[in-house]
């Protein structure tokens, strides 16, 4: 399973028809569009990608550093052209997009719009505007490579090694990582709960004191006690827990393994709640995945 995109990266958007996503030079206006072109490596072509409810927001790296509404310009998916423009971020469905992983280097980028069921984004010919168009599994204008501002190649997006996030930002990786797992099994997307990731939280740091990899607490307690101990009332919920020394490796524990893959992909769960506890002093660090159906 590749390594997911980070909050905050810039990443130049390189599509199988060797077009990347631009903006004309200095043009940050709204309902600018975003077009196909040759690529030349400048701030016009970069992309910050910004966690957003599991999915991601689409920053122009020309407005970089001005991650606030009526500020910051992001890529939208203009309903009336079916194409893909810059607006002020407001957070909306149509300026929200999922990463559909289709390979070890592709992507599907998909808009989190869905009344009109599920369009991708869609490169054109050079200097024509993105589109966004039904799925076509042929089409190389709908797969897509992600390569880091200055990079040669879209395979460094999965391979170069990062430090692995802390809090909030191990939360919104595993996040992703599930949420891309759950789109290529047909199944919702999550939402992230605070109260289930306290609980999660809770029994990450307990086995990590304690070195264990169990479900219930030093203290007795178990998934669905500590879940209610959060205050997040639930008709069903379920608790996924891993030894490793980072997130990716802990999804791919998850994954690999039937009972906890299940978990992962039940259609019946709404809310999930992330647990990290980091490793320390030979200690392997703990994560918890917290389900909750509601």
């Amino acid at each position: 399973m590749p390594t997911l995109v980070r909050n905050g990266q810039t990443w130049t958007l390189r599509s199988a028809n060797g077009t990347v996503a631009d903006l004309r030079p200095g043009h940050v206006d709204r309902g600018t569009p975003v077009q196909s072109r040759e690529r030349n490596g400048t701030a016009t072509q970069g992309w910050v990608f910004w966690a957003m409810d599991g999915n991601w927001v689409l920053e122009t790296q020309l407005t970089r550093g001005r991650y606030a509404p009526g500020q910051a310009m992001v890529m939208h998916y203009d309903r009336t052209t079916r194409r893909a423009s810059l607006a002020d971020l407001d957070g909306q469905p149509d300026q929200r997009w999922c990463l559909e992983v289709i390979g070890d280097d592709w992507l599907r980028i998909r808009t989190l719009r869905a009344d009109e069921g599920s369009l991708f984004l869609t490169a054109s010919a050079p200097g024509s505007p993105l589109v966004l168009a039904e799925r076509d599994s042929t089409d190389p204008a709908q797969r897509w490579q992600l390569i880091p501002t200055g990079g040669a190649d879209g395979h460094r997006w999965r391979s170069a090694r990062r430090p692995q996030p802390a809090g909030g930002d191990v939360r919104t990786e595993v996040l992703i990582a599930v949420n891309t797992e759950r789109a290529r099994a047909g199944s919702q997307p999550l939402h992230l709960d605070d109260r289930l990731s306290a609980a999660a939280q809770r029994h990450a740091e307990d086995m990590t004191a304690h070195d264990l990899v169990q479900d219930n607490g030093t203290d007795g307690s178990t998934p669905w006690r500590r879940v209610r101990a959060a205050g997040f009332a639930f008709r069903s919920s379920a608790e996924n827990v891993a030894a490793a020394d980072n997130a990716p490796e802990a999804m791919r524990m998850w994954m690999n393994s039937p009972h906890h893959r299940n978990t992962i992909l039940d259609p019946r769960f709404s809310h999930v709640g992330v647990g990290c506890a980091p490793r320390q002093h030979g200690i392997r660090g703990r994560y918890v995945q917290t389900f909750g159906q509601v």
